[in-house]
């Protein structure tokens, strides 16, 4: 006996459907009747086998793409900085770039010293393990953050949600975004803070009381102690539910929200001004002013533009849903059948807007705002990986499932009930697509992985070690001698991180000033560098500081000093310069001499 025609996708209710479908849609319904019987279970089981070998493959990608590059040499320079921090907050220094040094707000994530701090004192003061594991161990918390945030964002429809959860992971698995989880960097840091607030703000909603609006303001408040740009969020979308929320419950939560942001914001920076002596930090003058003359700008020239390109390659499947959505989608949902466009009914982005929560409103104006920060205001500098592009993901997914869920009611109205029965055999043709785009990177990725450690490059921590080798060596001449002399040896550089991590004890003088308020807030001088400090050993700025190389050399004070050019020592980057009169000048000459000797060998 033949069973009837099963044409509803799994998961879906035909009673949650519209009871007046129209003529067309009927006739729809009775073309599919005529096609082959495809019983319930097999589609139910096809489309969740679909699902799951999804999931499988974008997970096996994103965890070879992060074990390959478990290893000290996966870690970028400014990571040290935390983990120097926090070794002079554990030895009684407070938060100081140098040992007994003033307070330094060198961190433009400070609030990421929670972290920095226990896991130095874990690992007993292993710099790169300690880094390592501080970006790491929010790399697991981003993704289940992610995942409540999409379950939350697309609603109760099951075929929304495994859409969601597929195009998402796909996004996510094929980007750089796992990169992040070994910088030592704090970009999952604060990528997992925006999506616990995101979530925070969607469960708090509901009720909508002035005390969770106290409580979500309070959280919101820490943002610019995360990431100063997350601020944008946790400013944004309470003024939304002030300005936009017709509810006058909302709008008093949105208003209680704002309030408490704003004080929480405030009592931070003011802390900061008198702890500090800067209410910003002082990485944010040199990214977002032209601290360092035209030299520097010209070496980022066109940077932020590819950065984002490279970005948007990852996530323009995400920004290819929100734009289905507001220039099309609801307004063919909101169109009545045989209408003319514009009488009595709102179309594409009218519709989007009329429909649209405030909460959606003030994602998307803190998204839109967030990377044109980062593209129009932002030197790239250490910004591999499209690091500063990150910030705005958690945003960018709560709108593309929204998103997705209403294009997926305007397909609902379209198709009328029962469904087609090819609509499930669409969806898994759409996912084996997704499959043969993953099939290459997982490929590399695994590769990848395989050479890691087939070479031996995976799981080392030994930064005395590592400073030995050609890489270091080639930034830093002879850093690994230089970091055996005595801690009252003055050392003088604006690469400062994985200098800093093997010489915690001595005084490191960061010339580009982003731990160093004496060239934080204006550009750089000679004289008041010169004024301020006399150092044993300067490693001179790297090339794209044209201008304050400039002033350094034409500088009287630099006739004391002896300069070995980056030729002679054999590096790609930096040459030095040795103080006459310093106690360590026959030490420091004698490393050069054996050093270059033994390469003119």
């Amino acid at each position: 006996m033949t069973t009837h025609i099963e044409t509803t996708l799994p998961g879906e209710d035909p009673a949650e459907l519209p009871a007046d479908a129209s003529a067309g849609q009927g006739a729809a319904a009775h073309a599919a009747e005529r096609l082959p019987s495809v019983p319930r279970t097999a589609v139910r089981r096809l489309v969740w086998a679909c699902f799951w070998i999804t999931m499988a493959l974008c997970l096996a990608l994103m965890a070879c793409k992060t074990a390959a590059r478990f290893d000290l040499t996966t870690l970028w320079d400014d990571a040290y900085m935390f983990q120097r921090y926090a070794h002079n907050i554990l030895a009684g220094h407070g938060v100081s770039w140098n040992p007994g040094g003033p307070p330094a707000y060198g961190l433009t994530s400070l609030a990421f010293i929670v972290a920095a701090v226990p896991l130095h004192l874990i690992t007993g003061g292993n710099t790169s393990l300690a880094a390592m594991l501080q970006s790491f161990i929010w790399g697991p918390v981003l993704l289940v953050l992610l995942v409540l945030l999409v379950l939350r964002a697309a609603g109760d429809g099951k075929i929304a949600r495994l859409s969601c959860f597929s195009l998402v992971a796909f996004c996510v698995a094929r980007s750089t975004l796992a990169d992040h989880f070994v910088s030592g960097m704090d970009t999952s840091f604060g990528l997992s803070f925006l999506t616990a607030y995101l979530l925070l703000a969607l469960r708090l909603l509901g009720p909508a009381r002035v005390t969770g609006g106290v409580a979500l303001g309070a959280f919101g408040g820490l943002a610019f102690s995360v990431r100063p740009e997350l601020t944008a969020y946790t400013v944004l979308v309470p003024l939304a539910l002030v300005v936009l929320e017709r509810d006058r419950a909302r709008r008093r939560f949105g208003l209680a929200a704002l309030a408490a942001t704003a004080g929480v914001l405030a009592l931070h920076l003011g802390a900061a001004k008198l702890y500090f002596g800067s209410p910003l930090p002082l990485p944010f003058y040199a990214k977002s002013t032209n601290l360092y003359g035209s030299g520097i700008l010209r070496a980022y020239r066109g940077r932020p533009t590819i950065d984002l390109l490279d970005w948007l390659d990852f996530f323009w499947p995400l920004f290819a849903v929100i734009a289905l959505d507001v220039l099309v989608g609801l307004g063919a949902r909101q169109a009545a059948p045989g209408a003319p466009a514009g009488e009595g009914q709102r179309t594409g982005p009218r519709a989007w807007w009329a429909a649209s929560t405030a909460l959606d409103k003030g994602v998307l104006a803190a998204t839109l705002l967030c990377l044109a920060y980062s593209w129009l205001f932002v030197v790239p500098i250490m910004g591999f990986a499209q690091r500063f592009y990150y910030a705005p993901l958690p945003g960018l997914i709560y709108l593309a499932c929204r998103s997705a869920v209403r294009l997926a009611r305007t397909l609902s109205d379209a198709l009328g009930q029962p469904a087609p029965a090819a609509l499930p055999v669409a969806g898994v043709a759409a996912l084996a697509i997704l499959w043969l785009h993953l099939a290459t990177p997982l490929a590399t990725a695994g590769k990848d992985l395989a050479g890691a450690a087939a070479g031996n490059r995976l799981g080392h921590f030994n930064i005395v070690k590592h400073g030995n080798t050609s890489g270091p060596q080639s930034y830093w001449f002879a850093i690994d001698r230089v970091s055996t002399l005595p801690d009252d040896l003055v050392i003088a550089t604006t690469e400062v991180g994985m200098l800093g991590a093997m010489n915690l004890e001595k005084t490191i003088i960061d010339m580009a000033g982003l731990n160093d308020r004496r060239f934080a807030l204006e550009p750089f001088s000679a004289d008041r560098f010169f004024a301020a400090y006399k150092p044993d050993l300067i490693y001179m700025p790297h090339p794209h500081y044209v201008k304050m190389i400039e002033d350094l050399e034409a500088h009287p004070e630099m006739s004391r000093y002896v300069v070995h050019t980056k030729k002679k020592l054999g590096t790609s980057q930096f040459g030095i310069a040795i103080r006459r009169e310093s106690r360590y000048f026959e030490q420091l000459q004698q490393i050069v001499k054996e050093k270059t000797s033994s390469k003119s060998k």
